[in-house]
């Protein structure tokens, strides 16, 4: 605000500060020597501390505010309790009546209402007597003035009630980077010159005495002039303290003169070491962010600087002091890596690389030749922004899809790429060569483009523009590029085993430090843990116990853990957020330990789901773990099979073997299929080895009874697919696709040698056959050997499958990288800032949609006769204008907010956060259409929507030509009109009609007249293959082809009864890409091809689809 003065010539004391107002040197040097953290913001945070008359409440999740509260408060009565322990009641009640310091820690976001009149100071006097009173817990107790409260969180970013606030002074602990920087400086010197930082402390406390021995002199020479006679000559004494107090400060003024000198020589040493002490505070700063991926992901200061320590021991020793600096940096950087993805999933490893790299290069560490401008950084987060015009932006590539052709323009914005779309033109093969390579990212660019492998980040906005699905790898590779050793950091790992990487993580954990396993769906830590106990002696049951938690368990776990902590045993508690409210009480047990002092082999290792109730404290303080079972077909066909015991494996008949083969390789495809997301399936299973276990006891139990007859497949695949498996679907077209690989696996050729992949007979790609009944080792051996591919055909699905699947992934990628950047960060100028680039977008969207409306009952009176049709379009003008109206409010307030009118409140603030990060208001959502667009691309969709209501108003009585199906809200209801028009006019019961499709040869541009029969709809995409316009009929996609889109379909109803089904495919339509809610309707497309293939392929309409 001193800027904002000056700005308007409002006069002030020049140099003014006012934090001098609250403290001084002195003052300063007392708190430090208390063990206040010598920043600037610590210096504020404990000057409004001891000056606030409101109770102090500290958000402190690195736990410095607390350490420095204990050792300020250390010579009053002071009284710690949490509102989770047993007593704090009376301890409070007691603190209240004797006038003690008590400070509650830990506190949530709701604080106890017992608490209320404490926090009010609602206290009072009775009658004539001096005494104050307060109501507390339902008594009267007296209250005794000198009583002060501290409130502590360790909550990073807690919501209080606005009473909270108004009865609190909020104080924000949260170390800054600067501050923390200084503090990393101090150890990593004292690490590493021990002498040298002794003797700079020595310097520090000798300054803090020298002003604290002035303030005093000060003090007493104050208080004796103001108390002087009227003659102060005449008071010798006063005269002598005057020269005492003279000679003292010039003493002082020496010393400190010669101690200054004497810190420029440490300060010069110790300023050699700064980059290493930068780079840990950065690194600190980068993890504090994990927490908005995953909650898990948490990670205490003091946890950090013990891997901080730990990388200062392991970094190679050098002569020279700068390479030493420079081993030690790499040594840190390494370490904490290490650390924090061994307990992050793999899909967000890649985040946290990327981060970390991004960091090094933005503050010059990586060196300036890959320094990049913010403009390219926020191009490559956001991605290309244009969505064209087909009127001014034709594409003139035939080989590229329009959304790429866009890209490229958006990337000619910036001077470098001017040439890009001219150049794409004229060597259209050569691109067109480089843009259909299988790894793209590793070859040349076509022409002096080749030139960008000089400067890797700029190739990376070409990948992300050409080829978006390869943008995952383009990044490691790229990270192993810049990266000093980057191969280590992309296969960190990637050589040791999980029972290895347990090992390790084991040597890094302490009796204060447990491990914590985040379990996945599969994954089996008990069975590594059990090597783990007799490769360092401990005894199951007797040294080593394991816990398995759950209602009734605390007692027993507790008991456990105070004989382990005494006796130096392992304890482990497993599935620990089953019992989230006892975990309070782990979490002040293992504090306790802590004081206490543990066993030096006492160890605790704990597991649980991922889970938002797991307390922070707890998360904090461990070394968290992934163990996420293998990915692949093979590793899970393998995994499947060696789940049965050799022995019965070589015991089974034949056609057990055989069948039981065919059942693992069900039970594989089903759990990978997962990775394709909507396009596997439209809702996530729980699939596990017990549903393939359950399933063979059945299969063994059915053949046993069959008594070498005929094998019962039907009764097979209904226990597989309606009861074992099919017990966990609950969507009508994931069952069917189950059924589908069971009808496709489970059939008689399986007993011999059969195609495991479903129709790839035409195809010149993979193969993997069943095997003969054989040796349990033999069908290891075929599985090792045999099955080579991950690829899409495995599963039925068309090799484009894995385009979808990699352009999903990088897209989380961005998005998530998006979230994670700090949003006061000044992005190179002022336009490019968070709020800015908000605005912008709000007076862009408000200049494009105004206060549009639609008069409803206007439309409604011109009308001579509201049928089925007028009424559907009047229900979408309905739903347009509330959504309309949604969006000018919101707006509207949020431009308010900017201009300081209104105080921004969280709604405000989530409807700007959503359009700069260029997202669709969550407000707005819960309003409009389903759609998975960026909010640019929602915008364009919305007008277009409004276009087509706009035509419609011109004329209501008629419907159009060909409807626009997609641009509706509820597109099922404009379906029920077709139906209700045939029932009335051909006198049928509704609900005994169906909608029947036949796709027309012609465009939505050719129609001239409405459908006699219906009415024809356009605006379905085709996903998973493409529609064969010349033979009128499914088939399969061209590569690359994502989406094709479909002609004019002719849809009328039809008596349920006479829909013949014979040659078509039942094809799902989708609002989205989402698929699973958003479904429609099924349309009827013809196929020459067996309808099971499209069912595996995952074949459907789309309404809503990116620019295709």
């Amino acid at each position: 605000w001193v800027p904002d003065l000056v700005a308007k010539a409002i006069p002030l004391t020049e140099g003014i500060d006012p934090l001098s107002m609250l403290t001084n040197e002195g003052k300063n040097a007392k708190m430090m020597s208390e063990g206040l953290p010598a920043d600037r913001i610590s210096i504020e945070n404990g000057s409004i501390i001891t000056n606030c008359k409101r109770w102090p409440l500290i958000i402190d999740p690195q736990l410095q505010g607390i350490k420095w509260l204990r050792e300020k408060e250390k010579h009053r009565e002071l009284v710690v309790i949490q509102l989770t322990q047993n007593q704090w009641l009376r301890k409070m009640e007691t603190a209240i009546v004797n006038g003690h310091v008590v400070i509650v820690e830990n506190i949530g976001e709701e604080i106890d209402a017992t608490l209320d009149p404490v926090l009010a100071r609602a206290v009072y006097r009775k009658g004539s007597s001096a005494s104050l009173y307060l109501k507390f817990s339902g008594e009267e107790v007296q209250y005794e003035p000198s009583f002060f409260m501290y409130l502590q969180t360790k909550l990073s970013n807690p919501h209080y009630k606005p009473e909270i606030a108004a009865q609190c002074t909020l104080i924000n602990f949260i170390a800054t980077e600067s501050g923390l920087e200084d503090q990393l400086l101090q150890k990593a010197v004292n690490k590493e010159q021990p002498e040298l930082e002794k003797q700079k402390q020595e310097l520090v406390l000798a300054f803090q005495k020298f002003k604290i021995d002035l303030v005093e002199l000060e003090d007493q020479l104050l208080e004796r002039l103001a108390n002087a006679p009227d003659d102060i000559l005449s008071d010798v004494p006063l005269i002598e303290s005057l020269e005492e107090t003279k000679m003292k400060a010039t003493d002082i003024a020496v010393s400190v003169k010669k101690n200054q000198e004497t810190e420029i020589v440490i300060n010069n040493t110790r300023e050699l070491y700064r980059p290493v002490a930068a780079e840990g505070a950065m690194l600190y700063f980068l993890l504090t962010t994990l927490c908005a991926i995953d909650h898990m992901y948490r990670y205490s200061l003091d946890s950090f600087v013990t891997f901080f320590f730990a990388s200062i021991d392991r970094a190679t020793p050098a002569e020279k002091q700068a390479d030493r600096v420079l081993n030690l940096r790499e040594s840190l950087r390494i370490t904490v890596f290490t650390w924090v993805s061994r307990g992050l999933f793999e899909s967000h490893k890649l985040i946290f690389l990327s981060q970390l790299t991004f960091n090094l290069m933005k503050r010059g560490i990586l060196g300036e030749e890959v320094r990049i401008a913010d403009t390219y950084m926020q191009f490559l987060l956001r991605g290309p922004k244009k969505t064209g015009s087909p009127d001014t932006d034709a594409n003139p590539i035939e080989w590229l899809p329009n959304a790429q052709w866009y890209s490229i323009q958006a990337l000619a914005v910036m001077e470098e790429f001017n040439k890009m779309p001219q150049d794409l033109k004229e060597a259209s093969s050569r691109f067109r060569e480089w843009y259909n390579h299988v790894t793209p990212e590793s070859e040349k660019l076509p022409l002096d483009w080749a030139g960008l492998d000089r400067t890797p980040f700029l190739k990376l906005l070409v990948v992300r523009c050409l080829r978006p699905d390869r943008m995952t790898s383009a990044v490691s590779e790229f990270i192993r590029h810049v990266l000093p050793n980057g191969s280590m950091y992309c296969d960190c790992d990637s050589s040791l085993n999980s029972t290895q990487v347990m090992d390790n993580s084991y040597l890094d954990s302490t009796p204060t430090t447990p491990l914590y396993f985040i379990l996945s769906p599969g994954a089996d830590v008990v069975a590594g843990l059990d090597k783990l106990a007799i490769k360092y002696g401990f005894e199951r049951g007797v040294s080593y116990h394991n816990v398995s938690m759950g209602q009734g368990q605390d007692v027993f776990a507790m008991d456990r853990l105070e004989v382990a902590h005494r006796n130096g045993h392992w304890v482990i508690l497993n599935n620990i957020h089953l019992m989230p409210r006892w975990l309070i009480t782990l979490e002040k047990k293992l504090d306790e330990f802590a004081l206490e002092g543990s066993h030096k082999n006492f160890r605790l290792f704990l597991t649980s789901d991922p889970s938002n109730a797991i307390p922070i404290g707890v998360l904090n303080r461990c070394i968290k773990l992934t163990n996420e079972p293998p990915s692949g077909l093979k590793a899970n066909l393998k995994r499947a099979f060696v789940s049965f015991p050799k022995e019965y494996i070589e015991e089974a008949e034949g056609k057990v073997k055989s069948i039981l083969f065919g059942l693992c390789h069900f039970h594989a495809v089903m759990m990978e299929r997962k990775m394709y997301g909507p396009l596997g399936f439209n809702m996530m299973y729980p699939f596990s080895l017990g549903d393939l276990r359950d399933s063979a006891i059945c299969l063994t139990n059915y053949l046993e009874n069959s008594a070498g007859g005929k094998i019962p497949w039907a009764d097979l695949k209904y226990i597989f697919g309606e009861i074992m498996y099919g017990g966990h679907i609950v969507n009508d077209f994931d069952r069917l696709l189950a059924n589908t690989y069971l009808d496709f696996y489970m059939r008689d050729e399986l007993l011999d040698e059969m195609e495991m992949f479903p129709f790839v007979g035409d195809e010149k790609g993979p193969s993997f056959m069943s095997l003969a009944p054989s040796s349990y080792d033999k069908y290891l051996e075929h599985i090792e050997t045999e099955l080579k591919s991950d690829s899409p055909l495995a599963f039925g699905l068309h090799p484009n499958a894995e385009i979808d699947f990699r352009t999903t992934q990088s897209e989380n990628l961005f998005r998530t990288l998006m979230e994670l950047q700090p949003r006061d960060a000044a992005a190179g100028d002022a336009a490019s800032s968070p709020m800015e680039i908000a605005r912008t977008a709000l007076e862009m969207i408000m200049g494009r949609i105004g206060e549009k409306k639609f008069e409803v009952d206007d439309i409604t009176r011109s009308l001579e006769e509201i049928g089925p049709y007028q009424n559907v379009f009047l229900q979408e003008c309905d739903a347009i204008n509330v959504l309309l109206q949604e969006i000018s409010r919101s707006l509207n307030e949020l431009q308010l907010g900017f201009l300081g009118e209104l105080t921004m409140s969280d709604a405000m603030e989530s409807v700007q956060e959503a359009l700069f990060l260029d997202r669709v208001p969550k407000t707005w959502e819960k309003l409009a259409f389903p759609s998975m667009r960026a909010l640019g691309g929602w915008l364009l969709n919305l007008e277009q929507r409004l276009t087509q209501l706009d035509e419609w108003t011109q004329n209501p009585s008629d419907i159009p030509r060909v409807t626009w199906l997609s641009g509706m809200i509820n597109p099922q209801s404009f379906l029920t009109a077709i139906m209700q028009v045939t029932a009335q006019k051909c006198q049928l019961e509704l609900d005994k009609l169906v909608i029947q499709t036949d796709v027309i040869k012609r465009k939505s541009s050719e129609v001239d007249a409405p459908s006699r029969d219906g009415a024809y709809i356009h605006g379905l995409f085709l996903m998973g293959a493409r529609w064969d316009s010349n033979n009128t009929t499914v088939d399969k996609s061209f590569p690359k082809e994502m989406f094709c889109a479909m002609p004019v379909v002719n849809c009328k109803a039809i008596q349920a009864d006479k829909l013949d089904l014979k040659g078509s495919y039942l094809c799902p339509c989708y609002k989205t890409e989402f698929r699973g809610p958003t479904y429609v309707f099924s349309a009827q497309l013809k196929t020459k091809s067996p309808p099971a293939r499209w069912v595996l392929a995952g074949v459907a309409l789309i309404m809503d689809v990116p620019v295709v």
